[in-house]
Order: structure tokens, then C-alpha cells, then sequence
């Protein structure tokens, strides 16, 4: 009798300790998203090589002034592009190929609306803030250079995503993607 007892203690014991090491393995799109990106949104225009060094670690690989950093994005490998200019030694341009298929499903956004992704096309939509105002979020900063030039992804739920570029004045320069 004793030796059932100890044994349904046991496995009850064991059922537990599995269902709590199952659920520490469960990754949400946040959590796989701050892996990297969280890192990569503190990257700013005019820090230093040991500034981002600080944050994203020692580069992969250094090109002249183009340094690669890796960083993991909704469980991926990513590449970051930092380009560090060699007379002022400052990040002058940053970029993250986020919207790759391989990463983008880490900023799905259920509240992001791409049904009037035409305005771009008309003009209706020609700003930063017609933008976040039509498509119902601020959407994801993944690239930004000197000049003042950002560039932002838009991913819904329905498997649609965008990218627009916009000048340093907040006005549509580029737009890509698939809605």
C-alpha cells in the first residue's frame, strides 16, 4: 500500500516538474521578438563603435565601415548592418532586414490594418503620422540613417506586411510589401 502511494507521489511529481520545464520552453511573438529587435531599438545615430559593441556585443565581422552584428529574431539568426563612419567614428546607419519571412512573424500586430494600403499609391497617405493613423499602429522602426531617413515595417494578422520609408520631414519616400 505504502509503495502505490509513493509511486502515485512520484509520478504526479514527475507530471508536474515536465508540464513546468514544457512551459519555460514556450516562447510568445514578444518574447522572440526582444531577443533582438529590443536590442537593435537602442541603437542611435551618433554612438560610438563601443556604444553598440555595449549592447549587441562584439561585431561577426567588420567591412571598412559596415559592421555585422548577429542577433536572434522569432528564433532566427539575424544579421544587423551598423555602418560607422571612419572620420567622426559614430553609427551614422543602422538596418535590420526584419521584414524577411524568417523574422517578420515576431511583429505581427492584431490591431494593424493594411485594408487601406491604397492610400500610398493615391497620396491620400503621405506621412509617418497617415500612416500609424491608417494602418492603427506605430509600427516597428527596422532601419535609419544620418540624413534623418527611417524606415518601418507594418505586419497584420492575415499574413500582410508592408515597409515605407520616409524622409527625415516624416513624408512617404518608399513603400513595399504584401497585403
Amino acid at each position: 500500500m505504502k509503495t502505490k502511494s509513493t509511486f502515485k507521489s512520484l509520478l504526479s511529481l514527475l507530471l508536474i516538474l515536465l508540464m513546468v520545464f514544457s512551459l519555460a520552453g514556450c516562447k510568445t511573438n514578444a518574447s522572440a521578438k526582444e531577443e533582438g529587435y529590443e536590442k537593435f531599438s537602442k541603437l542611435e545615430i551618433g554612438m560610438t563603435e563601443e556604444e553598440v559593441n555595449a549592447i549587441l556585443g562584439e561585431p561577426a565581422r567588420v567591412d571598412k565601415a559596415y559592421y555585422y552584428y548577429n542577433i536572434k529574431v522569432n528564433g532566427n539568426d539575424m544579421e544587423l548592418t551598423v555602418w560607422i563612419d571612419q572620420t567622426t567614428g559614430e553609427v551614422s546607419n543602422m538596418y535590420g532586414d526584419f521584414m524577411s519571412a524568417d523574422y517578420r512573424d515576431a511583429f505581427i500586430d492584431k490591431k494593424t490594418d493594411l485594408s487601406e494600403v491604397k492610400g500610398l499609391d493615391s497620396g491620400d497617405i503621405d506621412t509617418y503620422d497617415a500612416c500609424k493613423e491608417t494602418f492603427k499602429t506605430p509600427g516597428y522602426l527596422v532601419g535609419i540613417d544620418e540624413d534623418g531617413r527611417e524606415k518601418y515595417l507594418w505586419v497584420n494578422s492575415k499574413g500582410g506586411y508592408l515597409t515605407v520609408s520616409f524622409d527625415s520631414d516624416g513624408n512617404v519616400r518608399t513603400y513595399n510589401g504584401y497585403c
